[in-house]
């Protein structure tokens, strides 16, 4: 945690960002968070240690963070239609969502080859591509049998 709270100092800085212990509290849930997480998740995992943080602080300070380049901010399809963050990091991935808990399972992208089969054939430069996968998940398929 402290090996964390270094690297997020030292990242807020960089990106010329005020250091406060509410920025590097929201920071620490994602850096511990394999996967994309909402504000609201955040709030949620702050409430004890923060009690004076509000929702809307979560959501400036990621917005924030999406504007320096610290965060992706991602619309999954999802049906509460809440935003999901990541933090960017140098692998270019996807995601797996299930439907009826709506978790989400970053994957590993397996484009590369059928991108520059792409290129070729059309001449086009391309910029980015993105997949959402829909599903059921390995916990949610239990539960609905049961």
């Amino acid at each position: 945690m402290k090996e964390n709270r270094e690297k997020i100092q030292e990242l807020l800085r960089e990106k010329d960002i005020r250091v406060t212990r509410q920025r590097e509290a929201i920071l620490e849930v994602i850096f511990e968070s394999e996967k994309p997480v909402t504000a609201t998740y955040i709030f949620s995992r702050l409430q004890d240690g923060c009690p004076n943080l509000k929702l809307s602080t979560v959501y400036r300070n990621m917005n924030l963070f999406v504007g320096k380049g610290i965060l992706r901010k991602l619309s999954l399809g999802i049906e509460n239609n809440e935003s999901y963050f990541e933090l960017i990091r140098d692998e270019h991935h996807h995601h797996l969502i299930c439907i009826h808990c709506n978790s989400v399972l970053p994957l590993d992208c397996p484009l590369g080859e059928f991108e520059e089969k792409i290129k070729e054939e059309t001449a086009y430069i391309l910029i980015d591509h993105s997949v959402k996968i829909f599903g059921i998940c390995p916990h949610c398929q239990k539960y609905s049998k049961a």
